[in-house]
């Protein structure tokens, strides 16, 4: 019976099936920005759940590379005209298994009223494919547990990707420098293996800490809040740890003034310009409450886990391995049993977001 760790570990090869197989993809999106793309001045990112903390992930990456602003909204800002729609921009809706049903209704909203939109989905047969006028596949392949990692993973690698070539064809990006983003990207898959069973061997030496806390909060900048977020959602899933995630420097504002023993804070390092402002957080939380831990780049002491990051702006879906492990392990060493389906049944009595 296969386990959430062993799609953790399925993740390196779905990798690099995207990278292999994204040239596909780019036929659609010359089809679908050939006449907007002069005036294209705002990507829109739509999607919930693991979809939303994937595109804040990928997000300051795409602004960098394509040049205009890219935004994140919820479907349901789409469906209840709670936003300002933006004829200039590209609506991306994002649905790993393509059924969530607000983004489906938010999609067949924003296509009406003649805005560009494409879906991503895993398949071309998913209902948000279907409805699409244009799709692309996410190459992520069928996940059998609802605890999505390879999701999350191929998400942001395909939004990454996705920029590159939006980024060309703005005439912002190079062909020389999306060679070279394209060559950080390839290097992904095999540190993304070792990353994995280093957060392995690592959580074996700090779960008790994270265990005897009554919360784990995780902190990081630029795309790390992203890592962040969706390690905040995996510790709720899998260990049903209460858990929360803050860009680095709001994490060093309201929520600082409560931080203390029973706090376990990860500091998420990518090795930027804010490694200093991170690690004094963690030595604060190291010195006086005993409860601080970085993880990436830099390190502190023993105790950390310090990574050799080799993707570049691609770091942080290796970085998000180690949040998937740790998640993993805390649920098997807390007792909750994650190998097998779980039965959502009276839940989906009262509500049901997919279908």
């Amino acid at each position: 019976m296969s386990t959430i760790l062993d799609c953790i570990k399925r993740i390196p090869s779905v990798l690099e099936q995207i990278i292999k197989e994204w040239p596909d993809n780019e036929a659609c999106l010359n089809q679908l920005l050939a006449e907007k793309i002069d005036e294209l001045n705002e990507i829109v990112i739509v999607g919930s759940g693991t979809s939303y903390t994937a595109a804040t992930t990928a997000q300051p990456f795409m602004e960098k590379v394509t040049g205009v602003r890219t935004s994140i909204i919820m479907p349901n800002a789409c469906v209840s005209g709670g936003h300002a729609v933006n004829r200039k921009a590209l609506y991306v809706f994002l649905s790993q298994t393509g059924t969530s049903k607000v983004v489906c209704q938010a999609l067949e909203e924003m296509q009406n009223v003649g805005c560009c939109c494409l879906a991503m989905t895993w398949s071309n047969e998913s209902p948000l494919a279907q409805k699409a006028n244009y799709h692309i596949e996410l190459n992520c392949g069928f996940e059998e547990f609802t605890m999505r990692t390879i999701g999350y993973s191929a998400s942001v690698m395909d939004l990454m990707l996705l920029a590159i070539h939006v980024g060309k064809m703005r005439k912002i990006l190079t062909e020389e420098k999306a060679a070279a983003y394209m060559e950080a990207a390839a290097r992904v898959p095999e540190s993304h293996a070792k990353i994995t069973a280093q957060a392995e061997a690592w959580m074996q030496t700090v779960k008790r800490q994270m265990l005897r806390s009554k919360c784990i909060m995780f902190t990081g900048p630029g795309a790390m809040y992203g890592v962040a977020l969706e390690g905040a959602v995996k510790l709720w899933e899998m260990p049903q740890i209460i858990s929360a995630g803050y860009e680095l420097e709001e994490g060093l504002h309201g929520p600082a003034y409560g931080y203390d023993y029973n706090h376990c804070i990860v500091v998420l390092d990518d090795g930027g310009k804010e490694s200093a402002k991170g690690h004094s957080l963690a030595c604060y939380m190291k010195d006086v409450w005993q409860n601080g831990l970085v993880v990436g780049q830099n390190t502190i002491d023993e105790k950390d886990l310090k990574l050799d990051l080799q993707g570049g702006d691609f770091a942080c879906i290796e970085m998000s391995a180690v949040l998937q492990v740790m998640s993993y392990v805390l649920a098997v060493d807390g007792g909750r049993d994650i190998s097998k389906l779980i039965d959502h049944t009276v839940m989906y009595s009262y509500f049901k977001t997919h279908s």
